[in-house]
C-alpha cells in the first residue's frame, strides 16, 4: 500500500512543463491568460518567482509563466528544501478566483503578489471557511494587500441559507456574514433553488461579486458591505436546469465581456440528416448594469453554432495540421470530437475556446478557437493534460495576467484578466 502511495504521488514529477511563457517572445504580459490549473513539480524561475516558508520549516517556490491565448500559461511549484515527492501529495492546483491565479502545497493555501516584488503569504485558519475551492474571489486593495471571499452552504440553519466569509490580510483576520435567499432583492424560491457556486467573477465596482450558480442563477454581493441588500439574477431561462448540480464547468461559462455578462453553454442535439448527434454551442449576455438595478433588460441570445456548420478552411485556420486524425488518416470532422469546457474569450465576445480530442482517454488534446459569428474555426493549438482529469477542467480564465498579479491555491483550466 505504502509503495503504490509512493509510486502514485511521484507519477507527476515526471511530467514536464512546457517551453513557452514568460518572455517577450511569447507576447510579454498579456492582459489575460488560460492557466491550466494543475501547477508542475519543476525548479524553473523568471521575474514571477517567490518563495514562503511552511509551516514544517520547508520551503515552497511558486513561478508563473503567462502566455497570450489560445497558448495555455502554467504554474511551478518546488521545495529548494525538501524532496517535493515528500511535500506534495498531489499536484499543487489553481483554484479559480476573481481576477486572479493560485498554487498550493498540500493543504496549505497561499497568495502570490508581484505587483511590487513577488512574495507568497500563507492563509491562515482556513478550514472552517474554505470549503468551495470553486467558491474563492480574491480581491487587490493595495501592492501586496488583498481579501479573499466565500460563499458557503450553511445546511445547519436550513434550506436557502449560506455564509459570506471574507479574510482581510492587513489583520489575517477572518469574518463571517449570514446571508439568506430569502433577503435578496428578487429572491428566488428557495424549495426550488439549490443555489451551489461553481464559478465566481467580478463585477463593475471590484467589491461586487457574483457568485455563481451555472445551472440556476447568480447571486451578487457586495463582499466588503452587508448592509447594501445583495440581489439574485436567473440566468437565461432556456438553458436552467433545477435537476442539475455541479459538474457545470464542463459544459458553461460565465464571465463579463465589454461590460456585458456573458454565458456560454455547450449542449447536444439531434441531426436528421445524419441520424446520429451534433453539439451546439450558445453564447448568451446582458448588460452588467441591469444585474446591478431593477433594469428589466433581460438576457439576449448573441450566437449559436452546430458543429456541422462549422467551417474549417485550411488557408485561414492557423495550425489545422494539429487537428487529431482517425486511425484511417483522415482528419475527423469536428462534430466527431469529443468537445467539452468551452471558455469565453474576455476581449472578444464573438470567441470561445473549446477543449476537443479523437478520444476522452488521449493524454493531448487540441484547443480550438472558434469564431461564432462566422462560423469558423480560427486557430487549433495542442494542450497536454491527464485522462484522470477528463470531467474537470483543464485549464482557467485569469485577468491578473500582466505579472499574475495575484494568486492563490489548488484544480484543472481557468483564465484570469489583469
Amino acid at each position: 500500500m505504502a509503495k503504490g502511495r509512493r509510486l502514485w504521488k511521484t507519477k507527476h514529477l515526471t511530467l514536464r512543463p512546457p517551453c513557452h511563457g514568460g518572455g517577450d517572445a511569447d507576447g510579454g504580459h498579456p492582459d489575460w491568460v488560460l492557466l491550466d490549473v494543475q501547477a508542475y513539480i519543476a525548479d524553473r524561475q523568471n521575474a514571477t518567482t517567490a518563495t514562503t516558508k511552511l509551516s514544517n520549516d520547508h520551503q515552497i517556490q511558486v513561478t508563473i509563466f503567462a502566455a497570450p491565448p489560445p497558448l495555455v500559461s502554467y504554474i511551478c511549484a518546488w521545495s529548494p528544501t525538501t524532496d517535493p515527492a515528500d511535500l506534495f501529495d498531489t499536484e499543487p492546483t489553481v483554484e479559480p478566483s476573481t481576477p486572479t491565479s493560485s498554487s498550493s502545497a498540500s493543504t496549505s493555501r497561499s497568495t502570490m503578489s508581484t505587483t511590487s516584488g513577488p512574495s507568497l503569504t500563507l492563509i491562515p485558519n482556513q478550514d472552517p471557511y474554505l470549503h468551495e475551492p470553486n467558491c474563492i474571489t480574491l480581491i487587490p486593495r493595495s501592492s501586496h494587500d488583498f481579501y479573499i471571499s466565500t460563499l458557503d452552504t450553511d445546511l445547519r440553519s436550513g434550506i436557502g441559507r449560506y455564509n459570506l466569509c471574507l479574510f482581510d490580510s492587513t489583520n489575517n483576520k477572518w469574518s463571517r456574514d449570514p446571508l439568506s435567499l430569502d433577503q435578496l432583492r428578487n429572491p428566488p424560491d428557495k424549495n426550488e433553488v439549490l443555489h451551489i457556486t461553481e464559478k465566481v467573477i467580478t463585477l463593475k465596482h471590484p467589491h461586487l461579486v457574483a457568485f455563481v450558480d451555472l445551472w440556476r442563477g447568480i447571486i451578487i454581493c457586495d463582499i466588503l458591505d452587508s448592509k447594501i441588500a445583495a440581489s439574485y439574477v436567473p440566468i437565461p431561462k432556456e438553458i436552467i436546469n433545477l435537476n442539475r448540480t455541479r459538474g457545470a464547468l464542463i459544459t458553461r461559462d460565465i464571465a463579463v465581456v465589454r461590460d456585458r455578462l456573458t454565458m456560454a453553454r455547450l449542449g447536444i442535439v439531434f441531426d436528421p440528416d445524419i441520424n446520429g448527434w451534433d453539439w451546439e454551442l450558445s453564447t448568451w449576455s446582458r448588460p452588467v448594469g441591469s444585474c446591478l438595478d431593477d433594469d428589466d433588460e433581460d438576457w439576449r441570445e448573441d450566437f449559436m453554432v452546430e458543429s456541422c456548420d462549422i467551417l474549417v478552411d485550411d488557408n485561414t485556420c492557423k495550425n489545422v495540421e494539429l487537428l487529431p486524425k482517425m486511425q484511417d488518416d483522415r482528419r475527423p470532422a469536428i462534430a466527431k470530437l469529443h468537445i467539452a469546457n468551452p471558455t469565453l474569450c474576455l476581449t472578444d465576445p464573438q470567441v470561445v475556446y473549446l477543449m476537443g480530442n479523437v478520444d476522452i482517454t488521449d493524454e493531448k488534446a487540441v484547443l480550438l478557437t472558434l469564431d461564432m459569428a462566422n462560423k469558423r474555426l480560427q486557430r487549433v493549438s495542442v494542450f497536454k493534460w491527464k485522462p484522470e482529469t477528463t470531467r474537470e477542467v483543464p485549464y482557467a480564465i485569469s485577468s491578473q495576467a500582466t505579472g499574475c498579479k495575484r494568486a492563490i491555491s489548488s484544480g484543472c483550466w481557468e483564465r484570469f484578466r489583469n
